[in-house]
Protein backbone atom coordinates (compact mmCIF):
# COMPACT_ATOMS: atom_id res chain seq x y z
CA UNK A 1 0.00 0.00 0.00
CA UNK A 2 1.37 3.37 -1.03
CA UNK A 3 1.84 6.00 1.65
CA UNK A 4 2.13 9.75 1.31
CA UNK A 5 5.39 10.78 2.96
CA UNK A 6 5.82 14.31 4.25
CA UNK A 7 8.47 16.16 2.31
CA UNK A 8 10.50 18.95 3.93
CA UNK A 9 8.18 21.39 2.13
CA UNK A 10 4.94 19.90 3.55
CA UNK A 11 6.08 18.82 7.01
CA UNK A 12 4.80 21.16 9.73
CA UNK A 13 7.48 23.54 10.93
CA UNK A 14 7.78 24.10 14.66
CA UNK A 15 7.41 27.81 15.52
CA UNK A 16 10.75 29.44 16.20
CA UNK A 17 9.48 32.93 17.01
CA UNK A 18 7.05 34.41 19.50
CA UNK A 19 4.58 35.91 17.01
CA UNK A 20 2.50 32.77 16.27
CA UNK A 21 2.50 31.76 19.93
CA UNK A 22 1.18 35.14 21.10
CA UNK A 23 -1.42 35.11 18.32
CA UNK A 24 -2.57 31.60 19.23
CA UNK A 25 -2.73 32.47 22.93
CA UNK A 26 -4.93 35.55 22.39
CA UNK A 27 -7.15 33.68 19.92
CA UNK A 28 -7.76 30.91 22.45
CA UNK A 29 -8.59 33.41 25.20
CA UNK A 30 -11.00 35.28 22.92
CA UNK A 31 -12.73 32.01 22.01
CA UNK A 32 -13.25 31.13 25.68
CA UNK A 33 -14.46 34.63 26.57
CA UNK A 34 -16.90 34.88 23.67
CA UNK A 35 -18.29 31.40 24.34
CA UNK A 36 -19.10 32.28 27.95
CA UNK A 37 -21.44 35.12 27.01
CA UNK A 38 -23.39 33.01 24.52
CA UNK A 39 -23.49 29.93 26.73
CA UNK A 40 -24.63 31.83 29.82
CA UNK A 41 -27.55 33.27 27.85
CA UNK A 42 -28.38 29.82 26.47
CA UNK A 43 -28.19 28.23 29.93
CA UNK A 44 -30.47 30.91 31.37
CA UNK A 45 -33.02 30.19 28.66
CA UNK A 46 -32.99 26.38 28.98
CA UNK A 47 -33.02 26.63 32.80
CA UNK A 48 -36.09 28.86 32.67
CA UNK A 49 -37.77 26.50 30.20
CA UNK A 50 -36.97 23.50 32.41
CA UNK A 51 -38.30 25.29 35.49
CA UNK A 52 -41.52 26.24 33.67
CA UNK A 53 -42.05 22.63 32.55
CA UNK A 54 -41.54 21.37 36.10
CA UNK A 55 -43.91 23.93 37.62
CA UNK A 56 -46.53 23.29 34.93
CA UNK A 57 -46.37 19.55 35.66
CA UNK A 58 -46.75 20.20 39.39
CA UNK A 59 -49.66 22.59 38.87
CA UNK A 60 -51.53 20.16 36.62
CA UNK A 61 -50.77 16.78 38.26
CA UNK A 62 -49.74 17.43 41.87
CA UNK A 63 -51.19 19.06 44.96
CA UNK A 64 -49.69 22.52 45.63
CA UNK A 65 -49.62 24.54 48.84
CA UNK A 66 -48.14 27.97 48.18
CA UNK A 67 -48.41 30.75 50.76
CA UNK A 68 -46.20 33.14 48.84
CA UNK A 69 -43.17 32.35 50.99
CA UNK A 70 -42.79 28.63 50.42
CA UNK A 71 -44.11 26.09 47.94
CA UNK A 72 -45.02 22.58 49.13
CA UNK A 73 -45.65 19.93 46.47
CA UNK A 74 -47.35 16.60 47.12
CA UNK A 75 -46.64 14.17 44.28
CA UNK A 76 -48.99 11.26 43.55
CA UNK A 77 -47.10 7.96 43.42
CA UNK A 78 -48.15 7.39 39.81
CA UNK A 79 -46.55 10.71 38.80
CA UNK A 80 -43.38 10.42 40.85
CA UNK A 81 -41.16 8.98 38.10
CA UNK A 82 -42.02 11.73 35.62
CA UNK A 83 -41.67 14.39 38.32
CA UNK A 84 -38.21 13.08 39.25
CA UNK A 85 -37.15 13.28 35.62
CA UNK A 86 -38.26 16.91 35.27
CA UNK A 87 -36.90 17.85 38.71
CA UNK A 88 -33.52 16.27 38.00
CA UNK A 89 -33.24 18.07 34.65
CA UNK A 90 -34.02 21.43 36.27
CA UNK A 91 -31.50 20.76 39.05
CA UNK A 92 -28.79 19.90 36.51
CA UNK A 93 -29.37 23.07 34.51
CA UNK A 94 -29.19 25.13 37.70
CA UNK A 95 -25.90 23.47 38.64
CA UNK A 96 -24.49 24.01 35.14
CA UNK A 97 -24.98 27.76 35.55
CA UNK A 98 -22.49 27.58 38.43
CA UNK A 99 -20.13 24.92 37.09
CA UNK A 100 -19.79 26.15 33.49
CA UNK A 101 -18.18 29.55 34.32
CA UNK A 102 -15.85 27.74 36.74
CA UNK A 103 -14.67 25.36 34.04
CA UNK A 104 -14.03 28.24 31.63
CA UNK A 105 -12.03 30.10 34.29
CA UNK A 106 -9.91 26.98 34.77
CA UNK A 107 -9.50 26.88 30.98
CA UNK A 108 -8.21 30.48 30.93
CA UNK A 109 -5.41 29.60 33.32
CA UNK A 110 -4.71 26.34 31.47
CA UNK A 111 -4.32 28.27 28.21
CA UNK A 112 -1.83 30.59 29.90
CA UNK A 113 0.15 27.61 31.23
CA UNK A 114 0.27 25.96 27.79
CA UNK A 115 1.28 29.29 26.23
CA UNK A 116 4.14 29.76 28.71
CA UNK A 117 5.34 26.26 27.94
CA UNK A 118 5.41 27.05 24.22
CA UNK A 119 7.30 30.31 24.80
CA UNK A 120 9.93 28.52 26.86
CA UNK A 121 10.25 25.87 24.19
CA UNK A 122 10.93 28.53 21.54
CA UNK A 123 13.56 30.09 23.81
CA UNK A 124 15.30 26.78 24.53
CA UNK A 125 15.27 25.79 20.85
CA UNK A 126 16.80 29.08 19.74
CA UNK A 127 19.10 29.57 22.72
CA UNK A 128 20.15 26.04 23.69
CA UNK A 129 23.00 27.42 25.82
CA UNK A 130 20.37 28.17 28.49
CA UNK A 131 19.93 24.42 28.90
CA UNK A 132 23.61 24.03 29.69
CA UNK A 133 22.85 25.11 33.23
CA UNK A 134 20.01 22.62 33.60
CA UNK A 135 20.20 20.41 36.66
CA UNK A 136 18.29 17.61 34.92
CA UNK A 137 20.42 14.45 34.89
CA UNK A 138 20.30 11.31 32.78
CA UNK A 139 21.22 7.85 33.94
CA UNK A 140 23.62 5.84 31.81
CA UNK A 141 20.72 3.53 30.89
CA UNK A 142 18.55 6.44 29.77
CA UNK A 143 21.43 7.97 27.82
CA UNK A 144 21.93 4.71 25.92
CA UNK A 145 18.28 4.73 24.88
CA UNK A 146 18.74 7.89 22.79
CA UNK A 147 19.92 7.60 19.23
CA UNK A 148 21.72 10.95 19.22
CA UNK A 149 22.74 13.92 21.31
CA UNK A 150 19.85 15.90 19.78
CA UNK A 151 17.36 13.34 21.13
CA UNK A 152 18.89 13.61 24.58
CA UNK A 153 18.74 17.40 24.37
CA UNK A 154 15.06 17.20 23.36
CA UNK A 155 14.39 15.04 26.40
CA UNK A 156 16.16 17.53 28.68
CA UNK A 157 14.23 20.40 27.05
CA UNK A 158 10.87 18.73 27.70
CA UNK A 159 11.80 17.92 31.29
CA UNK A 160 13.00 21.48 31.89
CA UNK A 161 9.74 22.98 30.59
CA UNK A 162 7.69 20.45 32.52
CA UNK A 163 9.58 21.20 35.73
CA UNK A 164 9.02 24.95 35.39
CA UNK A 165 5.29 24.53 34.66
CA UNK A 166 4.84 22.26 37.68
CA UNK A 167 5.99 25.05 40.00
CA UNK A 168 3.67 27.79 41.26
CA UNK A 169 3.00 30.81 39.06
CA UNK A 170 4.95 32.95 41.51
CA UNK A 171 7.96 30.63 41.26
CA UNK A 172 7.69 30.60 37.47
CA UNK A 173 8.09 34.37 37.36
CA UNK A 174 10.96 34.23 39.86
CA UNK A 175 12.72 31.66 37.67
CA UNK A 176 12.27 33.82 34.56
CA UNK A 177 13.43 36.97 36.35
CA UNK A 178 16.55 35.16 37.55
CA UNK A 179 17.29 33.30 34.31
CA UNK A 180 16.64 36.16 31.89
CA UNK A 181 17.72 39.02 34.20
CA UNK A 182 14.38 40.83 33.91
CA UNK A 183 12.22 42.65 36.51
CA UNK A 184 8.95 41.10 35.29
CA UNK A 185 6.64 41.93 38.21
CA UNK A 186 8.00 45.31 39.34
CA UNK A 187 5.30 47.93 38.84
CA UNK A 188 2.93 45.38 37.30
CA UNK A 189 -0.45 46.59 38.61
CA UNK A 190 -2.33 43.49 37.52
CA UNK A 191 0.03 41.12 39.35
CA UNK A 192 -2.15 40.79 42.52
CA UNK A 193 -5.21 40.03 40.36
CA UNK A 194 -3.24 37.47 38.37
CA UNK A 195 -2.14 35.67 41.53
CA UNK A 196 -5.67 35.71 42.99
CA UNK A 197 -7.03 34.31 39.72
CA UNK A 198 -4.56 31.44 39.65
CA UNK A 199 -5.21 30.69 43.32
CA UNK A 200 -8.98 30.69 42.71
CA UNK A 201 -8.39 28.29 39.84
CA UNK A 202 -6.57 25.99 42.28
CA UNK A 203 -9.58 26.10 44.62
CA UNK A 204 -11.95 25.07 41.84
CA UNK A 205 -9.68 22.20 40.83
CA UNK A 206 -8.86 20.91 44.33
CA UNK A 207 -11.53 22.06 46.83
CA UNK A 208 -14.67 22.68 44.76
CA UNK A 209 -14.13 26.41 45.25
CA UNK A 210 -14.00 26.31 49.07
CA UNK A 211 -11.61 28.98 50.39
CA UNK A 212 -8.50 27.62 52.09
CA UNK A 213 -6.02 29.27 54.43
CA UNK A 214 -3.41 29.06 51.67
CA UNK A 215 -5.63 31.05 49.27
CA UNK A 216 -6.02 33.80 51.86
CA UNK A 217 -2.33 33.90 52.82
CA UNK A 218 -1.09 33.95 49.20
CA UNK A 219 -3.53 36.72 48.25
CA UNK A 220 -2.48 38.81 51.26
CA UNK A 221 1.21 38.19 50.55
CA UNK A 222 0.79 39.63 47.05
CA UNK A 223 -1.42 42.49 48.26
CA UNK A 224 -4.66 41.43 46.60
CA UNK A 225 -7.53 43.41 48.25
CA UNK A 226 -9.70 40.65 49.73
CA UNK A 227 -13.27 41.58 50.60
CA UNK A 228 -14.41 41.39 54.22
CA UNK A 229 -16.59 38.31 53.65
CA UNK A 230 -13.69 36.23 52.25
CA UNK A 231 -13.19 33.71 55.03
CA UNK A 232 -11.91 30.16 55.20
CA UNK A 233 -14.64 27.63 54.37
CA UNK A 234 -16.71 29.92 52.15
CA UNK A 235 -17.27 28.75 48.56
CA UNK A 236 -16.20 31.11 45.76
CA UNK A 237 -18.05 31.55 42.49
CA UNK A 238 -17.39 33.13 39.09
CA UNK A 239 -19.72 36.09 38.42
CA UNK A 240 -19.65 37.26 34.81
CA UNK A 241 -17.99 40.56 35.73
CA UNK A 242 -15.23 38.68 37.58
CA UNK A 243 -14.73 36.34 34.63
CA UNK A 244 -14.34 39.22 32.15
CA UNK A 245 -11.79 40.90 34.41
CA UNK A 246 -9.99 37.57 34.76
CA UNK A 247 -9.91 37.20 30.99
CA UNK A 248 -8.44 40.70 30.64
CA UNK A 249 -5.84 40.00 33.34
CA UNK A 250 -4.65 36.75 31.76
CA UNK A 251 -4.62 38.41 28.32
CA UNK A 252 -2.59 41.37 29.60
CA UNK A 253 -0.09 39.30 31.60
CA UNK A 254 0.44 36.83 28.76
CA UNK A 255 0.94 39.42 26.02
CA UNK A 256 3.22 41.61 28.15
CA UNK A 257 5.32 38.64 29.21
CA UNK A 258 5.66 37.46 25.62
CA UNK A 259 6.77 40.85 24.37
CA UNK A 260 9.22 41.53 27.20
CA UNK A 261 10.92 38.16 26.65
CA UNK A 262 10.80 38.55 22.86
CA UNK A 263 12.48 41.96 22.86
CA UNK A 264 15.02 41.01 25.54
CA UNK A 265 16.16 37.72 24.00
CA UNK A 266 15.76 38.49 20.30
CA UNK A 267 16.29 42.27 19.87
CA UNK A 268 16.95 41.83 16.15
CA UNK A 269 13.21 41.05 15.78
CA UNK A 270 11.99 44.29 17.34
CA UNK A 271 10.30 45.38 14.09
CA UNK A 272 8.24 42.15 14.00
CA UNK A 273 7.40 42.57 17.68
CA UNK A 274 6.28 46.18 17.15
CA UNK A 275 4.09 45.18 14.21
CA UNK A 276 2.52 42.31 16.12
CA UNK A 277 1.72 44.43 19.18
CA UNK A 278 0.34 47.22 16.99
CA UNK A 279 -2.00 44.82 15.19
CA UNK A 280 -3.11 43.23 18.45
CA UNK A 281 -3.94 46.56 20.10
CA UNK A 282 -5.73 47.90 17.02
CA UNK A 283 -7.85 44.75 16.80
CA UNK A 284 -8.91 45.26 20.42
CA UNK A 285 -9.91 48.85 19.62
CA UNK A 286 -11.81 47.69 16.54
CA UNK A 287 -13.72 45.16 18.68
CA UNK A 288 -14.60 47.78 21.29
CA UNK A 289 -12.32 46.32 23.99
CA UNK A 290 -10.92 49.75 24.82
CA UNK A 291 -9.87 49.11 28.43
CA UNK A 292 -7.80 46.09 27.44
CA UNK A 293 -6.29 47.99 24.50
CA UNK A 294 -5.33 50.78 26.94
CA UNK A 295 -3.46 48.28 29.14
CA UNK A 296 -1.35 47.13 26.20
CA UNK A 297 -0.81 50.60 24.74
CA UNK A 298 0.16 52.13 28.11
CA UNK A 299 2.68 49.31 28.33
CA UNK A 300 3.97 50.02 24.82
CA UNK A 301 4.34 53.76 25.32
CA UNK A 302 5.50 53.92 28.95
CA UNK A 303 7.50 50.72 29.48
CA UNK A 304 8.92 49.48 26.17
CA UNK A 305 10.45 52.88 25.28
CA UNK A 306 12.63 51.44 22.48
CA UNK A 307 11.04 50.89 19.06
CA UNK A 308 12.26 49.66 15.70
CA UNK A 309 11.41 53.00 14.05
CA UNK A 310 9.54 56.27 14.61
CA UNK A 311 6.52 55.15 12.60
CA UNK A 312 5.80 52.32 15.04
CA UNK A 313 6.29 54.64 18.01
CA UNK A 314 3.87 57.25 16.62
CA UNK A 315 1.34 54.57 15.76
CA UNK A 316 1.39 53.34 19.35
CA UNK A 317 0.82 56.92 20.57
CA UNK A 318 -2.10 57.57 18.20
CA UNK A 319 -3.76 54.25 19.01
CA UNK A 320 -3.29 54.86 22.72
CA UNK A 321 -4.93 58.27 22.42
CA UNK A 322 -7.88 56.94 20.44
CA UNK A 323 -8.37 54.03 22.86
CA UNK A 324 -8.77 56.56 25.68
CA UNK A 325 -11.06 58.71 23.55
CA UNK A 326 -13.43 55.90 22.59
CA UNK A 327 -13.35 54.76 26.23
CA UNK A 328 -14.78 58.16 27.22
CA UNK A 329 -11.63 59.93 28.41
CA UNK A 330 -11.26 62.84 25.97
CA UNK A 331 -8.99 64.77 28.33
CA UNK A 332 -6.44 61.93 28.51
CA UNK A 333 -6.59 61.63 24.73
CA UNK A 334 -5.77 65.32 24.31
CA UNK A 335 -2.89 65.16 26.80
CA UNK A 336 -1.33 62.21 24.99
CA UNK A 337 -1.55 63.88 21.59
CA UNK A 338 -0.15 67.21 22.85
CA UNK A 339 3.12 65.54 23.80
CA UNK A 340 4.07 65.28 20.12
CA UNK A 341 4.58 68.01 17.52
CA UNK A 342 2.44 66.44 14.78
CA UNK A 343 3.03 69.28 12.33
CA UNK A 344 6.48 67.83 11.65
CA UNK A 345 5.17 64.30 11.03
CA UNK A 346 3.73 62.55 7.99
CA UNK A 347 0.30 63.26 6.51
CA UNK A 348 -1.32 60.19 8.08
CA UNK A 349 -0.24 61.28 11.56
CA UNK A 350 -1.30 64.92 11.04
CA UNK A 351 -4.68 63.61 9.88
CA UNK A 352 -4.96 61.39 12.97
CA UNK A 353 -4.20 64.38 15.20
CA UNK A 354 -6.92 66.45 13.51
CA UNK A 355 -9.50 63.65 13.73
CA UNK A 356 -8.87 63.00 17.43
CA UNK A 357 -9.06 66.76 18.10
CA UNK A 358 -12.37 66.75 16.17
CA UNK A 359 -10.91 69.42 13.88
Amino acid sequence: MDTLAQTPETRPVEPTTFAPEIALFTKHLDAISDVLIGMVMALQEVTKRSRDELFKFEDERCSIEDDGKSRKVTIPSAEHREWRKLSRMYEHFELSRVLFPRSLLVSLVSQYDAYLGRLLRVIFLRKPDILNGSEKKLSFEALNSFGSISEAREYILEKEVEGILRSSHVDQFRWMERTFDLPLTKGLKSWPSFIELTERRNLFVHTDGVISSQYISVCKLHKYPLEADIVEGKRLDVPQKYFQEGYATIYEIGVKLGHVLWRKLFPEERDKADSQLTDLAFELIDRGKYSLAIRLLDFACEELKRFSNESHQLTFIVNRAQAYKWNGDDERCRRIMKNVDWSAKGDQFRLADAVLAED
